[in-house]
């Protein structure tokens, strides 16, 4: 979590300190405790900009989560491959960032994965889970240029924030409405905009 944490306050050394300690010290571990490492490395990777590393870390991570133990610890229960899914489309709109002559091709490979987990993840009951991947899919969206995805998403997040108390998601999407409100009003879309404003104004 400490290279979770540092990644998204954009510190990949850091991150990548605490990750690498994560998988050396699960060595041994059960599978699914390796995975997470594993994962948390994917993650810190993509915040460095390092795409080839990202991508071997997230496999390794993939391969792991496959082997899952009747006594495997509980607070893990969300690792999964649909998990591990929303976490690479996170750090694919990162890495998209980082490399812009990749942006596009990394942004609809992000689009891809998260969008059938942040359409499920509010109506399943993970409703900040999905108000987060959404809040992802808002940014890839507006790193796309694609302002009709962009009010999609928006739109359908607006109407799930009164559902959820969390001040990181609403940090999250008041940075996203800005970010989407010269693109949006150019596109004429001002509606998404008025919707998510409404929304956060009420929680």
């Amino acid at each position: 979590m400490l290279a979770y944490q540092h990644a998204a306050d954009g510190n990949p050394t850091l991150a990548l300190r605490f990750a690498h300690a994560a998988v050396e010290h699960s060595q041994g571990s059960l599978p699914l405790v390796q995975a997470r490492a594993w994962g948390r490395l994917a993650t810190a990777q993509a915040a460095a900009g390092n795409l080839d590393d990202f991508r071997r870390a997230t496999d390794q991570s993939r391969h792991l989560v496959q082997k899952r133990h009747s006594d495997d610890p509980p607070s893990l229960y969300y690792l999964t491959p649909q998990q591990i899914d929303a976490e690479s489309g996170q750090a694919l709109v990162d890495l998209a960032a980082h490399l812009p002559g990749k942006r596009s091709l990394l942004l609809r490979e992000a689009a891809g994965l998260l969008s059938p987990i942040a359409g499920q993840g509010p109506s399943t009951g993970f409703r900040r889970s999905g108000i987060l991947h959404g809040i992802h899919l808002v940014r890839a969206s507006i790193g796309a240029r694609n302002p009709e995805a962009t009010a999609h998403w928006i739109t359908a997040l607006a109407d799930h924030v009164p559902h959820v108390q969390s001040l990181r998601c609403r940090a999250l999407l008041k940075a996203v409405r800005v970010r989407a409100g010269n693109p949006l009003r150019a596109a004429g879309r001002t509606d998404a905009l008025e919707a998510i404003g409404k929304a956060l104004s009420s929680t």
